[in-house]
C-alpha cells in the first residue's frame, strides 16, 4: 500500500494573532512566510487591520 501526501490546501496566515486561512498560490509572501493580506505581509506598518471586520487581533 502507497500513500500520496497531498499538500493542504488552506494554510494558517503567518501573522501573529491573525485566524485568517490562506492558499499557497493566492496567498501574499514575505520571504517564505505567507500572509493572508499585504497588511500582514508588511507587519501592520500603520495599525490596520488585515481584513474589514474578520474579528483578527492582528493589527496595531
Amino acid at each position: 500500500m502507497t500513500a500520496t501526501l497531498d499538500k493542504p490546501t488552506t494554510l494558517q496566515c503567518s501573522c501573529p494573532g491573525c485566524h485568517c486561512t490562506v492558499k499557497a498560490d493566492t496567498a501574499f509572501r514575505n520571504g517564505s512566510s505567507l500572509f493572508c493580506s499585504d497588511a500582514c505581509a508588511t507587519g501592520h506598518p500603520n495599525g490596520e487591520p488585515c481584513h474589514a471586520v474578520c474579528g483578527c487581533e492582528c493589527h496595531g
